[in-house]
């Protein structure tokens, strides 16, 4: 039963998550497109075809590059992940009914700082707070394995 509830409170989180991992996606963006225009143009050559050893002496400037490629690296794992994320909401929501899906976008993506209630939730679908919360229990069920 514990598995139950700690995977019905994950895919929740994602929910209630889902604008702001949308809002993280275009920062997530927007940093590498600076990153990438920032030394655009400033890479060495590439001397791939050495056959014979080298000193492995860096300058700062190998270095300062080094970083940046890790960084730009790591910013394009996070853009894939949180894409794939978002994705995945978006193909579940498919499955749902017109009132399920008005239930998840008002519940989960409004953009409120506390979620409305299950008073607010049922006056807005015209529905009792218990077949809301009936349908939102549904609903996990539903998407829980899509995302």
């Amino acid at each position: 039963m514990a598995s139950k509830n700690k995977i019905f409170s994950e895919v929740e989180g994602k929910l209630y998550n889902y604008n702001n991992m949308k809002g993280k996606l275009n920062s997530y963006k927007i940093d590498l497109e600076y990153l990438k225009s920032d030394y655009e143009g400033t890479k060495g050559k590439s001397y791939t075809n050495i056959s014979s050893k080298t000193n492995n002496f860096y300058s700062s400037v190998e270095n300062e590059l080094v970083r940046k490629e890790e960084k730009i690296r790591d910013l394009k794992l996070k853009i894939i992940q949180t894409d794939m994320q978002i994705k995945k909401i978006d193909n579940s929501l498919l499955m749902l009914s017109y009132e399920e899906l008005e239930l998840v976008k008002f519940r989960y993506f409004s953009n409120r700082t506390i979620a409305p209630s299950w008073i607010d939730v049922s006056e807005r679908l015209g529905y009792s707070e218990k077949t809301c919360r009936n349908m939102r229990d549904r609903i996990i069920n539903k998407i829980k394995d899509l995302i």
